[in-house]
């Protein structure tokens, strides 16, 4: 034993000094070490060129889960997603929307795209705010290019977040055609008359506050779930469950943030496995595409200070033996989306990294981080192989040295605009 202990200290002295030994060598600018990581990656119609794109193909080919996080509601990064998808050839495509509605958008993906627009036009219309993000033209199409992206069997499209804010109609639809007893059809009745009227009151007021989802009081919801478990089926219990954590998550976000995240990132994760083991008995070695926002992608404690979804997949994955990739994707400047209120047309507003305090020490270097000689031919991205930057003595922001051990590559786009909203 003490010859075992003699030969493991010796082992980790020579291990240290052949670290720093490597560190002494290293950059000492975060900028440097940026601009030798970094290769130009050119998106067009047909996919991916530039160096960047051999990097980019040679991570993704053995990772069995590839998460991209994102700055949301774009025109471009839905782009990039599309031909990452066809890189990935994935098995599902997971994305930032409740289960519910990721199903009825399934259902849709399949039919001419002017029947899928008008379709979702119209599902909208009965239920504003019942959709998370695929409520936009370029996710939409994004969804219904990713499901047909692999030949042979259709990839699942998977929704692992709770359901939106103004979701609480089309649940009570559902939980209806389930056909319960007549206790949880009275009650189911009742519900839907004042969710009627708590989206009329936030309709006048703009406020997301004053939908049922939210504003529903407790013996409203007692009532519900009391004649549910009275004489409901297992469907009609596991739809009033969605609408109640959701509900949940957003009367928590007003008065207990961190319980309000927390209870979200394992939400996220609970969703997911509902998905995953049926998927993984048929297909042990089955290929996840996600999309969803930066915070939730990465490895370790995220800004929330959770331990997200990307944390959970990147240990997942190492407990199956297999490889996760972590990518971020953000954008310099453009226009950003705004939520004015309830009712209205989404908002937008222009953005700066190099003016906004907390993306200050990203905007600190972006003018020497960019290419110089943009090709004007497709869409000129920025890749920044982040695997490089790891285990060196690199003087850096904390933020940056969060983003290099989350992340496995950065995409960074230099201008970015608003998508268009369905409507």
């Amino acid at each position: 034993m003490h010859m075992l202990r003699a030969a493991f200290l010796l082992s980790s002295t020579l291990l240290a000094a052949c670290v720093a030994g490597a560190q002494s060598q290293s950059d000492t600018s975060i900028t440097q070490a940026l601009l030798a990581a970094r290769q130009p990656l050119v998106l067009t119609a047909s996919g991916f060129s530039g160096s960047g794109a051999a990097t980019l193909r040679a991570a993704v080919q053995p990772a069995r889960y590839v998460l991209l996080g994102e700055a949301h509601f774009t025109r471009e990064i839905p782009n990039l997603a599309a031909a990452l998808c066809d890189l990935v050839k994935p098995d599902a495509y997971a994305v930032e929307v409740g289960p519910y509605a990721a199903r009825y958008v399934d259902g849709l993906l399949t039919v001419p795209a002017a029947d899928r627009i008008r379709a979702m036009q119209e599902y909208l219309h009965r239920y504003p705010e019942s959709t998370a993000f695929l409520n936009s033209r370029p996710e939409n199409d994004l969804a219904a290019h990713c499901v047909g992206s692999t030949k042979g069997s259709r990839v699942a499209l998977w929704g692992l977040d709770q359901e939106f804010i103004g979701s609480a109609g089309s649940l009570l639809a559902l939980m209806e055609a389930t056909k319960p007893g007549p206790q949880a059809r009275e009650a189911i009745a009742v519900a839907k008359a004042e969710e009627k009227a708590s989206e009329a009151r936030a309709r006048a007021s703009g406020n997301y506050l004053d939908l049922f989802v939210v504003a529903a009081t407790d013996a409203q919801i007692n009532a519900l779930e009391k004649a549910v478990a009275a004489d409901g089926n297992a469907h009609t219990r596991e739809l009033l469950d969605e609408l109640t954590v959701s509900r949940d998550i957003y009367r928590l976000h007003a008065t207990d943030p961190g319980a309000s995240f927390a209870l979200r990132a394992e939400l996220l994760k609970q969703h997911f496995l509902a998905d995953y083991r049926p998927l993984a008995l048929t297909k042990p070695n089955a290929r996840i595409l996600f999309k969803f926002g930066d915070n939730h992608m990465g490895r370790g404690f995220n800004a929330t200070h959770d331990l997200d979804l990307g944390d959970f997949i990147a240990e997942q994955a190492a407990a199956e033996n297999a490889a996760s990739l972590h990518i971020l994707v953000l954008g310099l400047h453009g226009m950003q989306y705004t939520m004015p209120g309830y009712g209205k047309p989404m908002g937008q507003e222009s953005f700066d990294v190099a003016q906004d305090k907390d993306s200050r020490w990203l905007g600190a270097v972006s003018k020497e981080l960019l290419p110089q000689d943009p090709d004007e031919s497709g869409q000129m991205l920025t890749l920044f192989d982040l695997r490089k930057l790891r285990y060196r003595e690199l003087e850096m922001p904390a933020e940056w040295e969060k983003v290099i051990y989350s992340f496995d590559l950065f995409v960074i786009e230099p201008n970015l605009s608003v998508a268009d909203e369905i409507r």
